[in-house]
């Protein structure tokens, strides 16, 4: 009876943990490159929220050389590969004074995150404590306003949601009013 209840107990875990283990990037079609987007020569930004881990090569099981934190900027080398069910892209990346070369989970890197987020919608826009329209009400801007964007989305009840940083506060907005400048 105990035997069961460790295996269960190890198995629960198990399926808690592996989601924040590593995010697996959908293969591409045949013929497809992983991530059009980034390409040699570009440059991409950490969008992992808990950092990126860069590695000596394409693979779960390469050495980790350092993480890299969200937001900051990385220089493609190459064209991502696939390893272990995942997209790897090789990267160049600088911190203190050092460069650094290696891979790192396509999934995780973005375009730079744009300036600012201008306010489209004409009556004003209400900024929300959380994705949803069941979260309570921060306050309202008006139409112009430039929002600070964090590179946060989430959708939430059909919306897709902007996290936003607002006198601040950490907020949300309705991405289908705002634009980027």
């Amino acid at each position: 009876m105990r035997r069961k209840l460790v295996i269960m107990l190890v198995t629960v875990l198990a399926l808690l943990l592996a989601p924040m283990a590593v995010t697996a990037a959908t293969a591409p079609s045949p013929g497809q490159a992983p991530s059009a987007a980034l390409s040699a020569g570009t440059t991409a930004t950490v969008r992992a929220p808990a950092g990126l881990r860069l590695r000596t090569g394409p693979g779960l099981g390469r050495a980790i050389i350092l993480v890299m934190r969200f937001g900051e900027t990385v220089h493609i080398t190459g064209s991502p590969v696939w390893r272990d069910g995942i997209s790897w892209t090789p990267v160049q990346f600088h911190r203190w004074g050092r460069t650094y070369y290696g891979y790192c989970a396509t999934v995780h890197l973005g375009p730079p995150p744009v300036s600012g987020l201008r306010v489209t919608a004409w009556a004003g826009l209400r900024l929300r404590w959380g994705p949803g329209t069941w979260f309570g009400i921060y306050g309202a801007v008006p139409r112009g306003t430039i929002l600070q964007p964090t590179g946060t989305y989430q959708w939430a009840g059909g919306i897709r949601w902007a996290q936003v940083q607002y006198r601040g506060q950490f907020l949300w907005a309705a991405a289908m009013y705002l634009t980027p400048v």
